[in-house]
């Protein structure tokens, strides 16, 4: 079973909307942004293992990228997998689902802020 997943979302926004809510979506729900490059439509976060107080068990790290069509609505994708405690990736004994779990919280809180206007 591959630990590894991508999900894709399209939002309707302009894309420095679309990349100020994933950024502080990231920072709110207690993740570290490792790599913040607008100019290139990436960011990298690592999130810890717990997630709206709730333990998840496993760390994670998350790859955005941003496709902008314009005009149209601005994708993002997000590449994601587990990590062990010294921050490399979990080849083996990850726990099932966590990865999705983050990945969905990050598009719902993305979705609130974009809808509420940050």
């Amino acid at each position: 079973m591959p630990f590894e997943l991508t999900k894709t979302k399209e939002f309707n926004d302009t894309f420095e909307n679309v990349y100020k809510s994933a950024y502080l979506t990231v920072k709110k729900l207690g993740g570290k942004i490792a790599v913040h490059d607008p100019e290139h439509k990436q960011m990298k976060a690592l999130m810890d293992k717990k997630l709206q107080g709730k333990v998840l068990g496993d760390r994670s790290q998350l790859e955005f990228s941003f496709t902008v069509s314009e005009p149209g609505p601005i994708a993002v994708k997000i590449y994601g997998y587990p990590l062990n405690a010294v921050g490399q990736k979990l080849m083996f004994g990850a726990r099932p689902g966590v990865v999705e779990t983050v990945i969905s919280a990050i598009f719902e809180e993305m979705d609130a802020k974009l809808k509420e206007g940050f």
